[in-house]
């Protein structure tokens, strides 16, 4: 069974995870937005290499990684997605939802310092 939980809290959630970011990584994120979306859309999932028929995706950053950009790098925020649907009908507990959360942001900003999927996943996110 899913849990009962607003769109507002899952957004309060992703907050107080933002706020628990350690002060040395959260001091290196500008230029970033982070935003909760309802579900991600069939050609973000393509685009990641997924099947949007059989899979789907917590969260998504879009950007250019941060060991990417030059000395005079401008340009739009980059974005970190934080998906509410999929996370909410994944998980059975408020408990689980926030863990949750909690792994979707570290991998996500994970992304924008240029950390992959292969090291992510080595270490267990």
């Amino acid at each position: 069974m899913k849990p009962a939980m607003t769109r507002k809290e899952f957004r309060q959630l992703v907050t107080e995870v933002l706020a628990t970011l350690p002060r040395d990584i959260a001091s290196r994120i500008e230029n970033v937005e982070v935003v909760v979306e309802d579900e991600p859309t069939a050609a973000q999932i393509r685009g990641v290499g997924l099947d949007p028929q059989q899979d789907t995706l917590f969260g998504l950053y879009e950007g250019v990684p941060l060991h990417e950009r030059g000395h005079d790098y401008a340009a739009l925020p980059d974005k970190i997605s934080i998906f509410y649907l999929p996370i909410i009908e994944s998980c059975t507990s408020i408990a689980e939802v926030r863990d949750e959360i909690r792994t979707t942001v570290l991998h996500e900003v994970a992304h924008f310092f240029g950390i992959g999927d292969d090291d992510l996943d080595e270490w267990g996110y």
